[in-house]
Protein backbone atom coordinates (compact mmCIF):
# COMPACT_ATOMS: atom_id res chain seq x y z
CA UNK A 1 0.00 0.00 0.00
CA UNK A 2 1.28 3.55 -1.18
CA UNK A 3 1.86 6.06 1.77
CA UNK A 4 2.59 9.70 1.52
CA UNK A 5 4.87 10.92 3.39
CA UNK A 6 6.61 14.50 3.17
CA UNK A 7 10.88 14.21 2.82
CA UNK A 8 13.30 16.59 3.98
CA UNK A 9 15.72 16.97 1.14
CA UNK A 10 18.90 18.80 1.47
CA UNK A 11 20.74 20.32 -1.52
CA UNK A 12 24.42 21.30 -1.07
CA UNK A 13 25.39 24.30 -3.68
CA UNK A 14 28.37 24.38 -1.99
CA UNK A 15 28.09 28.32 -0.62
CA UNK A 16 24.21 27.50 -0.23
CA UNK A 17 22.21 25.15 0.97
CA UNK A 18 18.27 24.73 0.68
CA UNK A 19 16.17 23.11 2.79
CA UNK A 20 13.13 22.00 1.21
CA UNK A 21 10.01 19.12 1.87
CA UNK A 22 9.38 16.95 -0.92
CA UNK A 23 6.18 14.89 -1.37
CA UNK A 24 7.08 11.17 -1.83
CA UNK A 25 4.98 7.87 -1.90
CA UNK A 26 6.79 4.93 -0.46
CA UNK A 27 5.27 1.21 -0.32
CA UNK A 28 4.36 0.45 3.42
CA UNK A 29 5.99 -2.86 2.93
CA UNK A 30 9.62 -1.79 1.93
CA UNK A 31 9.23 -0.64 5.32
CA UNK A 32 12.24 -1.71 7.69
CA UNK A 33 12.00 0.61 10.90
CA UNK A 34 11.14 3.82 11.75
CA UNK A 35 12.24 6.16 14.19
CA UNK A 36 12.61 9.29 15.98
CA UNK A 37 15.63 11.39 14.31
CA UNK A 38 17.19 14.45 16.33
CA UNK A 39 20.19 14.26 14.36
CA UNK A 40 18.77 17.14 12.39
CA UNK A 41 17.82 19.43 14.90
CA UNK A 42 21.01 21.37 15.69
CA UNK A 43 21.69 21.88 11.69
CA UNK A 44 18.26 23.35 11.08
CA UNK A 45 18.69 25.44 14.17
CA UNK A 46 21.67 26.77 12.60
CA UNK A 47 20.57 27.58 9.41
CA UNK A 48 17.94 29.52 10.77
CA UNK A 49 15.29 27.19 9.58
CA UNK A 50 11.60 27.16 9.53
CA UNK A 51 11.63 23.46 10.06
CA UNK A 52 13.87 23.72 13.22
CA UNK A 53 11.01 23.42 15.42
CA UNK A 54 9.29 20.19 13.34
CA UNK A 55 9.35 16.76 14.37
CA UNK A 56 11.51 13.98 12.10
CA UNK A 57 11.57 10.34 11.46
CA UNK A 58 14.22 8.14 9.93
CA UNK A 59 12.62 5.56 7.71
CA UNK A 60 14.56 2.56 6.71
CA UNK A 61 13.60 1.03 2.95
CA UNK A 62 14.44 -2.50 1.81
CA UNK A 63 14.97 -1.77 -1.97
CA UNK A 64 16.07 -5.19 -3.29
CA UNK A 65 19.81 -5.76 -2.25
CA UNK A 66 20.03 -1.92 -0.51
CA UNK A 67 18.72 0.19 2.41
CA UNK A 68 17.78 3.37 1.76
CA UNK A 69 17.50 5.56 4.35
CA UNK A 70 15.00 8.71 4.04
CA UNK A 71 14.08 11.89 6.71
CA UNK A 72 10.70 12.22 7.33
CA UNK A 73 8.25 15.21 8.59
CA UNK A 74 6.61 13.76 11.86
CA UNK A 75 7.35 11.64 14.64
CA UNK A 76 7.62 7.98 14.43
CA UNK A 77 4.34 7.25 16.62
CA UNK A 78 2.70 9.78 14.00
CA UNK A 79 3.87 7.36 10.84
CA UNK A 80 3.12 4.27 12.53
CA UNK A 81 -0.57 5.31 12.90
CA UNK A 82 -1.05 6.54 9.43
CA UNK A 83 0.37 3.06 8.22
CA UNK A 84 -1.98 1.16 10.53
CA UNK A 85 -4.76 3.59 9.57
CA UNK A 86 -4.38 2.79 6.10
CA UNK A 87 -4.13 -0.74 6.36
CA UNK A 88 -7.32 -1.01 8.18
CA UNK A 89 -9.27 0.24 5.56
CA UNK A 90 -12.07 -1.54 3.66
CA UNK A 91 -10.43 -0.38 -0.24
CA UNK A 92 -11.93 -1.51 -3.34
CA UNK A 93 -9.89 -3.64 -5.72
CA UNK A 94 -7.01 -1.19 -8.33
CA UNK A 95 -8.01 1.77 -5.66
Amino acid sequence: MLLKLKQLVIENHGYKRNIIPKNIYINSDTIISIVDYHGADNFLISESSKYSNDKFSLIRLSQGNKVEDIIAFGSAEKIYSEISETQSKKRILND
